[in-house]
């Protein structure tokens, strides 16, 4: 049975049209799409669109529908809704096989890597047009498997301010007694805001259209494993602002959240008119750890609802990260433990009896403004204290 591809569109004005038949269903920059995996299933995926060259005025649907031929009795419908006047940006995922490692991966073991890194242990990478910045341990050892940490930059920064932000290349910086490998990916221009382009993430109104910023993150990983002699069962992800959004993005995601040991997200930025912030897919418990500030006011504490813009709408944090408590199987309404570790810090946290993957860790900074915490902004470093010892505690491997 040869493979089935149509396109319907619903305008606004309420007229259908049809749109040709060919083997393969694309993703575009002005609309939706999702790819099925090879396991040929029925897909359907429902998007909308709206550019500025388009002769549309308001509201444009496009149905994607393809069949192809069964090798299994089962039908999956996957539905990717995005509504809005405006052209919101998607998310696009390019499916590749999930389930995480369960034995550390070495291929990039035992030799010198053919990266080159400069005297402070730097080396800019590629893949295709896409960029990332690799740290190494001073006392890397090709011999020896590293843990990996990536860092996502915030909104309109770029990878070398995520690295001095974080601290995660600083040389103390231990997990499982060994230097970590530092990771600082950087994201493409997007429309930005006020029309000024900036660097962004997907999954918020300022992001790129049509960028898979996933594949690109499941690429670095393939090729960190490929070059270097990486632990697969310690790989973290982290991230600031918009780039906390997208972890938490990676986090909802069993595509990615299988790749990943554990999550830290700093004053994450979460936008429900782009990518609901509990799309959650099933899949295990997910180790978490937050921080965010009262007097933030880039995300505010207490949410934004914009009445002029839904798409710039941000959830409360306390319900966003007691969603994920209840993800994680736990009671929100019962923490585990609170306590005041820091001079106006409250550190909350959720675990579900003994079960530490379940477990949601949050600190409210009283007077923290949209900055990653550090002995600069507060009267702590979120990084050394805080998330590399959360991260420490978790290993695929003991997760599966």
């Amino acid at each position: 049975m040869p493979i089935i591809h149509t396109q319907v569109q619903l305008q606004s004005r309420r007229r259908f049209v049809a749109k040709g038949a060919g083997p393969i269903l694309r993703s575009l920059q002005t609309s939706v799409a999702v790819v099925l995996p090879p396991s040929l299933f029925i897909w359907v995926a429902i998007g909308s669109r709206h550019t500025s060259d388009s002769s549309l005025d308001d509201l444009d649907f496009g149905l994607h529908l393809m069949i192809l031929p069964k090798y299994t009795s089962r039908l999956i419908f996957c539905f990717a809704l995005a509504l809005s006047v405006s052209g919101i940006p998607t998310c696009r995922l390019t499916p590749r096989p999930t389930g995480g490692p369960t034995t550390t991966t070495e291929s990039g073991c035992g030799s010198a890597t053919s990266w080159s890194f400069n005297n402070e242990d730097h080396s800019n990478q590629t893949i295709g047009d896409r960029s990332f910045l690799v740290h190494i341990p001073p006392k890397y050892n090709p011999n020896t498997t590293h843990a990996v940490v990536l860092s996502f930059h915030g909104y309109g920064e770029d990878d070398r301010e995520q690295e001095r932000i974080s601290g995660f290349s600083e040389e103390r910086n231990l997990i499982d007694g060994k230097g970590i490998i530092a990771v600082y990916p950087l994201a493409v221009y997007g429309p930005g805001k006020n029309r000024k382009p900036a660097r962004a993430w997907c999954g918020a109104p300022y992001s790129p259209m049509g960028v898979d910023d996933v594949g690109f993150v499941e690429a670095i990983i393939d090729s960190l494993e490929s070059n270097l002699c990486v632990d697969s069962t310690r790989i973290y992800a982290s991230g600031m602002s918009n780039g906390g959004g997208f972890v938490n993005l990676l986090a909802c995601s069993s595509q990615t959240a299988s790749k990943f040991a554990a999550f830290a997200i700093v004053s994450g930025a979460f936008y429900s008119g782009t990518h609901p912030f509990t799309a959650w897919e099933p899949g295990r418990k997910i180790p978490l750890i937050t921080f965010h500030g009262l007097a933030d006011k880039t995300i505010p504490y207490d949410g934004r609802n914009d009445t002029a813009n839904i798409n710039d709408d941000t959830p409360p944090i306390p319900e966003w990260r007691e969603a994920w408590v209840v993800r994680n199987g736990c009671d929100a309404s019962a923490p585990s433990n609170v306590s005041q570790p820091y001079e106006g810090v409250i550190e909350t946290t959720w675990q579900c009896g003994d079960d530490i993957d379940s477990t949601v860790k949050a600190f409210e900074i009283e007077k923290g403004i949209h900055a990653w915490p550090s002995t600069a902004e507060t009267t702590f470093n979120a990084t050394s204290e805080q998330i590399l010892p959360f991260f420490n505690q978790y290993s695929l491997q003991e997760q599966l």
